[in-house]
């Protein structure tokens, strides 16, 4: 099956107080169609568990023109495509490695019932190693995964968003029993949550969310501490949100947003 898509309707608890599909509920609607479609291509959770593997996400990039409301009914579509090949690049020697022999791409299309088009999305996925937590070669996957070359969501592939400049320190978080999934980490969903959280009411009234990209990072666990800073983008509305972890002083994820 190149393509999974299914109906769904917005529920309370996926919504803000303005009755809108929140940011972290769209990411675990996501995440929800991305683990169906891959059980159905038999690289789901127990297919990987077999070959000691896991999924992670380690890039969004989402573009937003209407956010779904309370009570709507959206089809939700997605997709694996391949890896664009740098045609710049010369030939690589058997020793020599590059970003599509680890990188998997995914796009996810969200429709409202009349088909119109509300959310594009794009995103990039590693598998690693369960017991090591290593990045394993593509050429581990045990099935191969359909290429759909002419079929994007979004044409581009996730950046690296930059490091911000004179960031501001907002508030602090202790992950705790909420944030963490089967693979013992926070889950991808979580973080979006903790990047909404940097705004202030009075500005989140005033403005809507049009495009967020985030990059994890590094991986978070139960009882590290998460430092949320945020600083100004180089476009008027746009912001830079990193989590820096304590103890070490390192980002565990990065994002940028557009108002």
């Amino acid at each position: 099956m190149e393509q999974f898509s299914f109906m769904t309707q917005i529920k309370t608890h996926e919504t803000d107080y303005r009755l809108s599909l929140k940011s972290s509920a769209l990411l675990q609607i996501f995440q929800d169609a991305a683990v169906n479609h891959a059980q159905s291509l038999n690289v789901g959770y127990y297919d990987m568990k077999k070959h000691n593997l896991f999924w992670v996400i380690t890039r969004f990039h989402i573009i937003i023109d209407r956010m779904p409301q309370y009570d709507e009914t959206i089809r939700v579509v997605t997709w694996p495509k391949a890896v664009k090949h740098d045609i710049k690049n010369t030939p690589r020697t058997r020793h020599e490695k590059k970003k599509d022999d680890f990188v998997f791409l995914r796009d996810f299309l969200i429709k409202s019932s009349n088909e119109e088009a509300l959310i594009r999305a794009t995103s990039s996925w590693v598998i690693l190693d369960f017991t090591t937590k290593k990045i394993q070669a593509s050429s581990k996957l045990p099935v191969e995964l359909p290429q759909n070359n002419a079929l994007n969501a979004i044409s581009v592939e996730p950046r690296k968003i930059p490091e911000s400049e004179y960031p501001t320190l907002i508030y602090r978080k202790q992950v705790g029993y909420s944030d963490i999934d089967l693979n013992l980490h926070v889950n991808n969903t979580r973080y979006a949550d903790w990047i909404m959280d940097v705004f202030a009411h009075d500005y989140l009234d005033k403005n809507t969310l049009k495009t967020l990209e985030i990059n994890y990072i590094r991986e978070v666990f139960w009882d590290d501490k998460i430092d949320l800073f945020r600083c100004e983008g180089e476009k008027e509305n746009s912001f830079i949100v990193e989590g820096i972890e304590q103890r070490t002083g390192k980002a565990a994820f990065r994002a940028y947003l557009e108002f």
